[in-house]
């Protein structure tokens, strides 16, 4: 029987330092999986950071760069680690959808979709499997939360 071989994830979180609380519940819920990221890189993005929790590599730009920007500087320093196979970027850009997105019936299904999430409760949420955000990356489409 041969062993299953796990991608090793590594994580990328931008702030801006004025959303703490979210910030730490998020690290929290990445603590929390089945499956925990071999590394975790939290960018502040023009913003100084607070203590984080244990593990959690803290890299502060001296001027916010911008999404794109900050989540290069993440993904450089999970590189330079040299122990992850999957990068997983955490954070709510909803222009990236908007950029993605083709034609115009694809965007009115997503702002449907957007609309009625607003309106009514989705129930319990569940975390992704580490296994999930693996088929998806290498499908070419690593999943933006």
């Amino acid at each position: 029987m041969t062993d299953r071989i796990r991608p090793r994830v590594g994580v990328a979180v931008l702030t801006m330092g004025d959303r703490m609380p979210e910030l730490l519940a998020l690290l929290e819920s990445v603590a929390g999986q089945d499956e925990p990221p071999a590394r975790v890189v939290v960018v502040g993005n023009g913003a100084v950071l607070p203590e984080l929790p244990y593990g959690v590599t803290q890299l502060e730009l001296e001027e916010n760069l911008g999404v794109s920007g900050g989540r290069n500087a993440a993904w450089r320093r999970l590189r330079d680690f040299g122990d992850v196979d999957v990068l997983v970027y955490l954070g709510v850009w909803m222009a990236l959808t908007l950029l993605r997105t083709r034609s115009l019936s694809g965007l009115r299904a997503w702002f449907g979709g957007f609309a009625e999430g607003i309106r009514t409760s989705g129930g319990s949420r569940h975390p992704m499997g580490w296994r999930t955000v693996w088929r998806m990356s290498r499908l070419g489409r690593p999943p933006v939360i």
